[in-house]
């Protein structure tokens, strides 16, 4: 079973901590926190490619995979913008 993943990466004096999973509806969910806090988040739909009869949990955890790689690379590179209210350092 693909249960996600999950990564924390330091930049800036900040960890953000990128979180990627399963929804039961046949998505895939990728969250940034900071401080516990939702700075960033994207949601795609594998539900096309679920409905393949070569579709199998290998499949879906390098969807998941790649998703959370795609997200980390915005991290790095600045694109996530941060919240208006300062976050503490870590």
């Amino acid at each position: 079973m693909v249960t996600g993943f999950n990564t924390d990466i330091r930049l800036n004096n900040l960890v953000y901590h990128v979180q990627t999973e399963t929804r039961k509806d046949a998505g895939i969910e990728t969250a940034v926190y900071i401080g516990g806090a939702v700075v960033h988040s994207l949601k795609t739909s594998y539900r096309d490619q679920a409905s393949a009869p070569d579709f199998s949990e290998d499949k879906l955890k390098r969807l998941l995979e790649k998703q959370h790689r795609q997200v980390i690379a915005k991290v790095r590179g600045g694109g996530i913008a941060l919240p208006a209210t300062p976050i503490p350092p870590a």
